[in-house]
């Protein structure tokens, strides 16, 4: 029988040594969760912009086919038609990616250095994470099962007549991401 002159004592609710131990474990695992989601985030828009990047190529290149073959088209070296016989690639690519061209402002979001263009996407050769590959399209036989042959646009490819064009960008594992086909 409890005596009446006694009163009972509180009692005490501190963490032990674990439940402290488990609750920095947990902070720990908390923000490290947060440091790779940050890291993440900010690759995944990178590769946004990459994706960006080869769209924009790929809607000044549509919008151009339909007008580098008037007559006054301002980028000489990119027009297309009789007067542009003997023009090349090499002769538009410049005119582009100069100083004043339509596309010059673009960096590669990996390594902010201007755009790079590739042959194809090669997920073992890392540094070309951001580079943009422009492909000709070649059409093969009427009845074929495939209808184009994807080729790497070239110095050498004449720019006089129409082409298609497939335009890529490499994600940051170098790997190709959505392509789009345009007519230049």
């Amino acid at each position: 029988m409890p005596m009446p002159s006694e009163t009972p004592r509180p009692v005490r609710h501190r963490p032990t040594f674990s439940d402290t131990l488990f609750l920095g474990f947990l902070a720990l695992v908390l923000v490290t969760v947060a440091g790779v989601g940050r890291i993440a985030y900010v690759e995944g828009q990178k590769n946004e912009v990459s994706k960006k990047n080869a769209l924009a190529w790929a809607t000044w290149l549509e919008q151009a086919g339909a007008d580098r073959f008037k007559d006054g088209y301002a980028l000489s070296g990119c027009s297309g038609g009789e007067a542009a016989k003997g023009q090349t690639w090499a002769d538009c690519l410049p005119l582009l990616i100069g100083l004043s061209g339509p596309l010059s402002n673009m960096k590669n979001p990996f390594t902010q250095q201007p755009l790079v263009f590739a042959a194809k996407c090669d997920p073992s050769n890392k540094s070309l994470a951001g580079a943009l590959v422009i492909e000709i399209l070649v059409p093969t036989a009427p009845g074929s099962a495939v209808a184009f042959y994807p080729m790497p646009l070239t110095d050498r490819d004449a720019t006089d007549q129409k082409m298609q064009l497939r335009v890529t960008a490499c994600d940051q594992g170098a790997y190709p991401s959505r392509a789009t086909e345009v007519t230049f």
